[in-house]
């Protein structure tokens, strides 16, 4: 009997052990990825303002406005319209501003105690310096006013930032006349074989006039539609500033599609041709859809493109003007048929042979830059290599 219960004590010995060297083992787990994620990464994602992390990595977070140290991160689209300017750190890391999640990449961590000093400013002061630092428009748009309640992400393939709500600030002063920003475009291509990169693209603020898409009654734009060669015909004062782009073509068979699936279908290839060369367009369907702002935007990119005119969302989308202009899009059932943006505020079927306002579209060399203005009607954005 005393052997049985030394053995019996034996086994509870044993069985403590693996119990222990379990939990020791889940926390040794727990703490190598904790601290992997400085030492393989050398980086850390701030997300709400207080780090309360102790070890190889500590990191700390002072704000300063100007004029002010802040007790904590400046909400995005703050009353103070405060944007992230730069940032200074200890110990040679360095900060990547992620705009659409409004928080600090934290790079180059490799010691503890490390301090971060994040600094913002007025949204206007830190376009200024943008544009005195030379930098590109693309880059100053990016890095400025995406942090504003006046761009979002579309959250394509693309990703491209757009300008949205009733009224942005998106003036600029092209071609001596008022045009304004749809947004920066990502993987527009000069060249049917090069590589895509980063464009603004713009939109003649006022019509050219009513014209028909093509008189000869064919929604094939590139053969060429008489639009088309009105178009590039067109004299362009500031055509330095501008240079071919490849536009998607893609047919859809009507508006009852939500603003992603048109913006898919345009890249589509069920289209016979699926793309066009040329430096002078239309917008796209999916450029009004993606323009809607407000407190519903998202509840709006859910609906059907027909269904625009409800739920306040035309109002709140800066591309609704109140009369019918013509999209790029062509009828992938008829051939005589293309899409407006219809005066009350949906995408609208109609015959390309009718006569509706032209709103010509342009995408910018990605090498012009902002070089002033406020981007309001009254102050437009200049333009210049």
């Amino acid at each position: 009997m005393k052997l049985k219960k030394l053995e019996k004590n034996k086994y509870k010995k044993v069985l403590l052990l693996v119990i222990f060297g379990i939990v020791f083992l889940i926390i040794g787990i727990f703490i190598d990825k904790t601290f992997s994620l400085y030492q393989v990464n050398k980086s850390f994602e701030f997300v709400n303002g207080k780090v309360n992390y102790y070890g190889k990595s500590d990191v700390y977070f002072v704000y300063y406005n100007g004029t002010t140290w802040l007790d904590d991160i400046p909400k995005k689209n703050n009353a103070d319209n405060l944007v992230y300017d730069h940032a200074v750190c200890d110990n040679d890391a360095t900060v990547e501003w992620d705009s659409a999640n409004w928080s600090p990449k934290v790079k180059n961590l490799t010691k503890a105690k490390t301090r971060c000093s994040l600094y913002f400013v007025n949204k206007d002061t830190a376009m200024k310096n943008c544009i005195a630092s030379k930098k590109t428009g693309v880059e100053c748009l990016e890095e400025v006013i995406s942090q504003t309640n006046e761009m979002a992400y579309d959250e394509t393939f693309e990703n491209n930032l757009r300008y949205i709500g009733a009224s942005p600030n998106n003036y600029v002063t092209f071609n001596n006349e008022s045009w304004q920003i749809i947004g920066v475009m990502n993987n527009i291509k000069s060249s049917l074989d090069g590589a895509g990169e980063s464009r603004i693209k713009l939109i003649r603020t006022n019509s050219i006039g009513n014209m028909q898409w093509d008189s000869s009654k064919s929604n094939d734009w590139t053969r060429p539609a008489s639009l088309n060669t009105t178009l590039q015909a067109r004299s362009e004062a500031s055509s330095s500033l501008i240079d071919n782009a490849v536009w998607n073509l893609g047919k859809i068979s009507g508006a009852y599609a939500t603003t992603k699936f048109t913006y898919d279908t345009e890249r589509g290839t069920q289209s016979q041709p699926t793309t066009w060369l040329g430096k002078v367009g239309l917008i796209y369907m999916s450029d009004y859809g993606y323009a809607v702002g407000g407190s519903l935007r998202n509840s709006c990119l859910r609906k059907n493109l027909i269904g625009y005119n409800t739920d306040n969302c035309m109002n709140n989308d800066w591309l609704h003007k109140g009369y019918d202009y013509f999209t790029l899009m062509a009828n992938s059932v008829y051939s005589n048929g293309c899409f407006t943006v219809d005066k009350d505020g949906f995408i609208n079927y109609h015959l390309v042979y009718d006569a509706f306002a032209i709103h010509p579209v342009v995408y910018l060399k990605s090498s012009v830059k902002i070089t002033g203005g406020a981007g309001s009607s009254s102050s437009p954005f200049t333009l210049s290599l």
